[in-house]
């Protein structure tokens, strides 16, 4: 009835994230990492992952600001950039994982990337 809105897409692949940790038992919180936005930090068994999500690595700048808010945690758990259209990169930058949102909901234990 509300119609469809290409600005509301950044927010459903949100919810589908959300809904797929909790569905996996995990706790989780939105995260901050000196002034810069972490999408999800997520908790199961005492053990953390960090995701980021986006539609798109379309560009330099947002690689930079995806990869980016991630890099600087200064911990050994999975950081995943969870990408919805085109193909994710096809290696990690600095440890953190880039997966499509099909790869990500299919992973088996999202604990070893």
């Amino acid at each position: 009835m509300l119609g469809f809105r290409v600005s509301d897409i950044p927010g459903y692949i949100e919810n589908i994230i959300y809904l797929e940790l909790k569905s996996r038992g995990y706790e989780i919180w939105l995260g901050d990492n000196d002034g810069k936005e972490v999408d999800f930090i997520a908790k199961k068994e005492g053990k953390l992952i960090y995701i980021q999500a986006t539609t798109a690595l379309d560009g330099e700048d947002v690689i930079e600001r995806e990869f980016g808010n991630l890099k600087g945690i200064p911990d050994n758990y999975p950081k995943y950039v969870v990408v919805l259209n085109k193909k994710p990169l096809d290696s990690d930058i600095d440890g953190i994982r880039c997966l499509s949102l099909k790869d990500f909901l299919l992973l088996e234990d999202l604990q070893r990337p």
